[in-house]
């Protein structure tokens, strides 16, 4: 820890799905970033970022439901996002609230020092997701994590041409 003080690093990007980043951040007292495609159920979304998933429109990550449902679908949206809530309250939240406390050396949870990222990235382009509510600290960064194509040698490109000219013959 006395190594990563003397860095004096800037900002902490995350990944909400694995824990711990924030808790590097708060012990360094410096600002962090996550940088997420989903978590299951949009739980961390919901509970740490605020965010809201509507489920009479928003179906819930994982559901394969779409957003034209209907009243049953919309019913079976709920459930599963009930679901998600009680899975993650019960099995995840409580070992990770009691560690983040003795970390910090005072109680907390971890939805509560997941809240105060200062932005949230999503790894995924708006126009691929379903219309929902967004606050202004969420942006949508699509392809962050690819590297641009290269293009193809032109020998690879003139076989491919010879190749197809063939099936058309």
């Amino acid at each position: 820890m006395r190594k990563l003080h003397e860095s004096k690093f800037d900002v902490v990007l995350a990944d909400a799905i694995g824990p711990c980043g924030e808790l590097l951040a708060e012990l360094l007292k410096v600002p962090f970033v996550y940088t997420v495609r989903f978590t299951p159920g949009y739980t961390y979304e919901k509970y740490s970022g605020g965010l809201t998933f509507p489920p009479s429109y928003v179906p819930i990550v994982m559901s394969e439901l779409s957003d034209q449902m209907t009243f049953m679908d919309r019913i079976k949206n709920i459930m599963y996002m009930l679901y998600f809530d009680f899975w993650f309250q019960t099995f995840d939240v409580k070992k990770w609230n009691q560690f983040y406390s003795e970390v910090l050396g005072r109680p907390t949870t971890i939805y509560e020092t997941m809240g105060k990222a200062d932005f949230w990235l999503i790894r995924t382009h708006w126009d691929l997701e379903f219309p929902r509510p967004l606050l202004p600290n969420f942006d949508f960064v699509g392809g962050l994590h690819c590297k641009p194509a290269k293009p193809l040698p032109k020998v690879n490109l003139l076989l491919r041409k010879q190749k197809s000219l063939k099936h058309f013959k």
